[in-house]
């Protein structure tokens, strides 16, 4: 089921509980989620907007409540760790040394872990470790 439907179904549960916070969560992210034209956006670019805010949130730059940023932190998949990245990288290893750009790096690694929630900033330490 995409995001958006899981939400749908989710703020009839919370309309009932009288959870205003969650409700009101619910409503705002159906609407960013849903075009004009009432299609549902897929659900990575869902996932991808959602984590967006998130981003600004740990940076400070957000008018979302704390409350309302660990809602959001529910419905995003977690992203994987220095460590993760770290192993996921191991293969291209040599590729990402021999590179000769900082670019180039990111690039092979961003081949590497295609289709994995990984957060750039986290790559670019990996990258700069392996790259010593």
């Amino acid at each position: 089921m995409a995001i958006v439907q899981r939400m749908r179904a989710q703020l009839k549960d919370s309309m009932k509980a009288r959870d205003a916070v969650r409700t009101n969560f619910l409503r705002y992210w159906i609407a960013q989620l849903t075009t004009g034209s009432g299609e549902e956006v897929p659900d990575d670019q869902a996932i991808k907007k959602m984590r967006g805010i998130l981003k600004e949130a740990r940076g400070g730059q957000t008018s979302f409540s704390p409350e309302e940023v660990a809602l959001i932190e529910e419905w995003v998949p977690a992203t994987l760790s220095r460590e993760q990245i770290a192993r996921e990288l191991a293969p291209a290893a040599e590729p990402i040394k021999a590179a000769p750009k900082e670019g180039q790096a990111m690039g092979v690694a961003m081949k590497q872990l295609a289709g994995k929630p990984v957060e750039a900033e986290d790559v670019k330490a990996v990258i700069a470790e392996i790259r010593g």
